[in-house]
């Protein structure tokens, strides 16, 4: 037997057929008629309508035999429908292709079979009206054109079906398209290019804000007079190149004057469809949509990224001058502001004076000018810690002032400068000219922030050179000396005096510190090197007496102490100073003053630093940085233990700093909440290590430092990104609908590279949302906005729904997804759609990264009353430098393996929020190379 080959265009007569949509539907009299009349005209027992599937022949009519259908491997009607002409088979047992055929040697018993295939409108054979006898017998000429003729008939049924189904879609075509050009509010137009004549719809003349009654007679004019003047060349530009070729539609964002006077933006596409007999354009057709929100919007956001971008490179610009650093904000800020004016000035009681500014040449301005303050605009912000905006001074509450007597500026943007809460001076934005509008909040944000950065450096100079007036001061040599695992050492700094220690410069022995140990007696050199070991050995303060050598002065017996600090490479940094004592006086002054300025730089520390016994908690000593905040009194604060500053909630965060200090003689760095006097709360970061005294008590060393400053920015920028993330849903949204709908042919074909691009569009749009929606999701977890819904839910389902819904992406992605399960049904307290949000992050991620062919493996397991879901691919595993960061805010490996499959960078950090709100958690196992094991822990509810 041999099996009937398939037509070199299988699959698009496959799909031909499938478009009849005739395949399993009931018997019909239309067609049953034919196959009766075949059966009487032929005198044949079966007549069959045939139509061959993908894997079987399916029979719509079907006279004197019981089956509905047969494979197509044994059928003979898949031999019809390879050409065009009739297959008779005048006697099938003795065909070698048929002889052996089931059909043939077993029940119907076919011996004679002539079948007639049935063409559809595109010429694709579909099937074949055919003939089957139990018996051998001969088919004349007249026989086969009496059967091709009731074949054709078969076939105009066919067509007829088609084609009234195809005008119901046209019909229904129009009514959408129609439905959806009123549902979104799109004005249309016709334009004949030759002749100037224009039909536009009703909409696009109330986009301007007319009737189209209104504007009668329209023409190409009634366009040209609505459009921008400064809009109409690329507009013609753009309609050339589209005429010519060059592009594939008309498409253009331009302006039109509305009835009231002011100008709104419209998107403006068309394309010509028709030509004239000498290729040129005849009729173009388009759409007006009306834009001005999103532009507006884009307007909005484009100025909110432009103020983080300049925000954002002056936090890493690498330039070491503080003041050039300063300057470069003023003129990135004026700019920005469309300012001229920019000022950084310092208030002095009744005096203002100008420290840095960018201005116009001939303005007059100089570095270090002052003015009375009582003259200046600045003065208007004494007492407020707010910003001061001015869009148009002689309009404003504000036209009074004797400032503007004075300077005669019309629009002033500024905002003041704190240094230590005190004010030091202003930012200030400015100019002659008013401004049209006022400004925006984005604006007066921006200068906000830009003001709180500039007092930053200029607090960082301060302290810079207060601590090198100290240092310069300070007798003696003050450093940092580091020693590697490896026996290399090093002054990363040290204080000018190191020349008179050692008769070297800090130069000379930053990268090397050998220089300094050849400069130290024989005698005493084993002694030095000894100590510096045990105090690298137990993180005890180094203290030695040893003689130096500086070439000048001989032999001279000098002290040197500092506290050893060990480094995460393992390297160890003692912190100190070597004085010369060789004079009794001279030591104990030497010694004091040392004190006093090591105190000094304790005391003027930033950050709160505390000394307590590590066996009692006590408090030993505390600097003014610390009581501050606390609001308590020194008495009242050395009245407490450690443990009295931590609120109850923290207690295991407590055993867990014992612990450190217990095993590493150091700990944190840990975010904790401290009480203050009145009971409340201020958030702070400490870390500390644990020494000992020259009398050997255990001491613990605390630096506490006050991040609630830092904790404000943090929300500042959390409701930026969220207010980012808002004003961009809106028009993506839109933008991504309207996407949508051209790409999906609704409002018409387009030209394939069109389509190419809009798929593109639509794609990337869609990705956009994605992020969008991901930085909000994440905005309301961590805000603690988003409700979380518990109840008790059985798992399996949950797990189920979500790997369904990535089947076709892992169909797509070529990836198989296996599901095991321990019990048939586990319980958990879950809010069910959060859960399935976190597993369906971990398993897309699973998908995206399995190799082709790969398999992702799903086990629900109970362990411990706990459930485990882990989710297990095959893919190249996570990064050993990137596992600290996985389930940070838009972190991502950069491994060539996975550039290419980036997502938000969220996801992870989404699914770990969603997890803590719910009483569980999350993690993963990975090696490189081998594959990675995500997991989802919860606590397993009683049933």
């Amino acid at each position: 037997m041999k099996a009937p080959d398939l037509p070199p265009e299988e699959l698009e007569r496959q799909a031909a057929l499938e478009r009849t949509g005739l395949l399993d539907t009931e018997p019909e009299e239309r067609f049953d008629r034919f196959t009766r009349m075949a059966c009487n005209a032929f005198q044949v027992p079966i007549a069959l309508v045939s139509l061959v599937d993908e894997n079987r022949q399916w029979f719509k009519s079907c006279q004197g035999l019981s089956a509905s259908e047969t494979s197509r491997g044994i059928s003979f009607c898949g031999h019809a429908i390879l050409n065009s002409s009739l297959l008779v088979i005048e006697d099938a047992s003795l065909d070698p292709r048929f002889s052996d055929n089931p059909l043939v040697t077993g029940d119907p018993h076919i011996r004679f079979y002539a079948g007639a295939p049935l063409h559809n409108s595109e010429g694709f054979r579909l099937g074949t009206l055919c003939l089957i006898d139990r018996v051998p017998r001969t088919f004349g000429e007249e026989d086969e054109s009496l059967l091709r003729e009731i074949a054709d008939c078969v076939e105009r049924e066919i067509n007829l079906q088609a084609a009234a189904e195809f005008y119901r879609d046209l019909k229904h075509s129009e009514r959408r398209a129609r439905a959806i050009i009123d549902g979104t509010r799109i004005g249309t137009w016709e334009w004949n290019v030759q002749t100037g004549e224009t039909v536009f719809n009703e909409r696009w003349a109330n986009i301007c804000g007319y009737t189209l009654e209104e504007l009668e007679p329209v023409s190409i004019q009634t366009w040209l007079g609505l459009a921008h003047p400064d809009d109409l060349p690329e507009s013609e530009r753009l309609l050339n190149a589209h005429f010519v070729g060059e592009l594939p539609e008309y498409d253009y964002r331009c302006r039109m004057k509305h009835r009231d006077g002011h100008w709104v933006w419209v998107h403006d596409r068309g394309q010509v469809f028709e030509w004239t007999p000498d290729g040129k354009p005849l009729m173009m057709y388009g759409t007006h949509a009306d834009i001005t929100q999103e532009m507006d919007n884009l307007n909005k956001i484009k100025h909110q990224n432009e103020a983080l971008s300049i925000l954002s490179d002056l936090a890493l610009d690498a330039e070491p001058n503080d003041g050039r650093r300063i300057e470069k904000a003023l003129r990135l800020g004026a700019d920005y502001l469309d300012l001229p004016l920019g000022i950084v000035s310092e208030i002095h009681s009744n005096v203002y004076s100008i420290q840095w500014f960018v201005a116009p040449e001939g303005s007059g301005l100089e570095q270090k000018a002052s003015f009375p303050l009582k003259d200046t605009y600045c003065s208007m912000l004494l007492g407020s810690r707010e910003s001061l905006a001015i869009a148009h001074m002689a309009k404003s509450s504000y036209r009074g002032h004797r400032c503007y007597d004075k300077f005669g500026l019309e629009s002033y943007l500024a905002a003041p400068i704190f240094i230590r809460d005190r004010l030091y001076g202003t930012l200030n934005f400015s100019s002659p000219d008013p401004r049209e509008e006022d400004f925006t909040e984005t604006e007066v944000t921006f200068v906000t922030l830009l003001a709180r950065w500039v007092g930053a450096l200029i607090e960082r100079q301060i302290s810079v050179r207060m601590i090198t007036k100290l240092v310069e001061q300070t007798p003696g040599m003050l450093y940092q000396y580091r020693l590697w695992p490896d026996g290399r050492g090093a002054f990363p700094y040290s204080s000018p005096s190191i020349k008179d220690i050692y008769g070297v410069t800090p130069e000379e022995v930053q990268e090397d510190a050998s220089a300094c140990f050849t400069r130290i007696h024989p005698d005493d050199l084993p002694k030095v090197a000894a100590s510096i070991d045990e105090s690298a050995q137990t993180l005890s303060i180094w203290h030695c007496h040893y003689r130096v050598d500086n070439g000048q002065s001989g032999w001279r017996w000098v002290e040197g102490k500092s506290s050893p600090e060990r480094m995460p490479d393992g390297s160890i940094i003692w912190h100190g100073y070597i004085a010369d004592i060789n004079e009794a006086k001279q030591t104990e002054l030497a010694l004091q003053e040392s004190e006093a300025q090591l105190r000094g730089f304790y005391e003027l520390s930033p950050i709160g630093i505390a000394l307590n016994d590590y066996l009692t908690g006590a408090f030993l000593d505390v600097n003014d940085a610390l009581l501050r905040p606390t609001g308590y009194s020194r008495d009242q604060l050395m009245g407490l233990g450690y443990g009295q500053l931590l609120p109850p909630e923290f207690e295991d965060q407590q055993q867990q700093i014992i612990a450190e200090l217990q095993q590493d003689k150091h700990f944190g760095p840990h975010e904790v909440e401290i009480m203050r006097a009145d009971a409340s709360t201020y958030p702070a970061i400490v870390r500390g290590m644990r020494i000992s005294s020259p009398s050997g008590q255990p001491l613990i060393w605390t630096l506490i430092e006050d991040i609630s400053e830092q904790k404000k920015v943090d929300r500042m920028k959390s409701e930026f990104i969220s207010t980012v993330s808002h004003e961009l849903r809106t028009p993506l949204t839109s933008i991504s609908g309207s996407l949508g709908l051209v790409e999906s042919g609704t409002l018409g074909a387009l030209p394939e590279k069109a389509e190419r691009m809009v798929s593109i569009a639509h794609r990337n749009t869609e990705q956009l949302k994605e992020l969008v929606n991901d930085l909000l999701d994440m905005e309301k977890l961590v805000s603690g906005k988003m409700t979380m819904n518990l109840q008790l839910h059985e798992l399996g389902p949950v797990i189920e729904e979500a790997v369904e819904r990535l089947g076709t992406y892992a169909l797509e992605s070529g990836v198989t997804v296996r599901v095991q399960s321990s019990s048939p049904k586990i319980v958990s307290k879950i809010d069910r759609s959060r859960l399935g949000q976190a597993f369906t992050n971990l398993l897309s991620n699973a998908i995206k990264f399995s190799p082709p062919d790969g398999q992702v493996l799903v086990q629900i397991k109970v362990e411990d009353s706990r459930v485990r879901i882990r989710v297990i691919d095959q893919g190249p595993g996570i990064p050993e430098g990137f596992r600290g960061r996985i389930f940070q805010k838009f972190a991502q490996a950069d491994s060539s393996d996975t550039r290419g499959k980036r997502g938000t960078g969220l996801g992870l950090a989404i699914t770990k929020e969603i997890m803590t709100q719910m009483g569980g958690n999350v993690g993963f196992q990975s090696r490189e190379g081998d594959g990675s094991t995500f997991w989802l822990e919860l606590e397993q509810a009683k049933a």
